[in-house]
């Protein structure tokens, strides 16, 4: 009987993964805070836009919250993006 070659496996990882060396800790912090502000952005606009639509009274908080999730969600991108640069 011949042995026969098996083509190689498509979904085989081959090579070093990028995320086994791992990230530094301050990026890793910085994305937390990027992902907490961006979801903190969303479902406080989201819950503006119903309260403007639907018939709930407007409260204050979704206007204070949703700035401020921006700001903390971008904050955290530019952050992260000069740790990564820093790692270079």
């Amino acid at each position: 009987m011949d042995k026969q070659l098996t083509p190689p496996n498509p979904f085989a990882n081959q090579g070093r993964p990028a995320f086994e060396d791992g990230g530094n800790r301050p990026k890793k912090i910085w994305a937390i805070v990027t992902t907490v502000g961006f979801g903190i952005f969303w479902v406080s606009l989201l819950y503006l836009i119903a309260e403007l639509v639907g018939p709930l009274d407007i409260v204050i908080w979704p206007m204070i919250l949703t700035p401020v999730g921006l700001a903390v969600g971008i904050f955290g991108r530019v952050m992260m993006s000069r740790k990564v640069e820093e790692a270079r």
